[in-house]
């Protein structure tokens, strides 16, 4: 009845909030270092570094970013140990967030756990923030 039994192509299947994932960071993968975006990213496996650039970030069920997060858009359904800087986060039930966070717009579903500081901040606040970005 609704989209008649039809298989998502793999473009449909990556994508969130309408920005396509170019950027996946597979389960079992390590990435260690500082990682620049510019397009929607998917990570599902664990980063010990810092994440800073634009678009949708992901953590997926089996992700783990050990440092910092800044990004346009954060979705957490795994675990971030560092701080979260964004203009919208969402924290999934099951995610875990441990430390501070700045962003304008707050989702957290039951059964998240999330402890730190947060700082709610102005759109204008947030965009001069998040400009300064390369």
């Amino acid at each position: 009845m609704f989209g008649g039994g039809r298989k998502k192509t793999k473009r449909e299947e990556f994508s969130m909030g309408g920005e396509a994932i170019k950027t996946l960071i597979g389960e079992g993968c390590l990435f260690e270092g500082n990682l620049s975006i510019a397009s929607g990213t998917k990570i599902e496996g664990t980063i010990k570094g810092n994440i800073k650039g634009h678009g949708l970030v992901i953590i997926g069920e089996s992700g783990r970013v050990e440092g910092d997060v800044e990004s346009d858009e954060v979705v957490i359904y795994g675990q971030v140990i560092g701080n979260v800087k964004c203009k919208r986060l969402e924290l999934k039930k099951g995610a875990v967030l441990e430390g501070d966070i700045q962003t304008e717009i707050l989702v957290i579903e039951e059964g998240a756990k999330y402890e730190g500081k947060c700082t709610m901040t102005a759109e204008e606040e947030s965009k001069l923030g998040l400009e300064s970005t390369p």
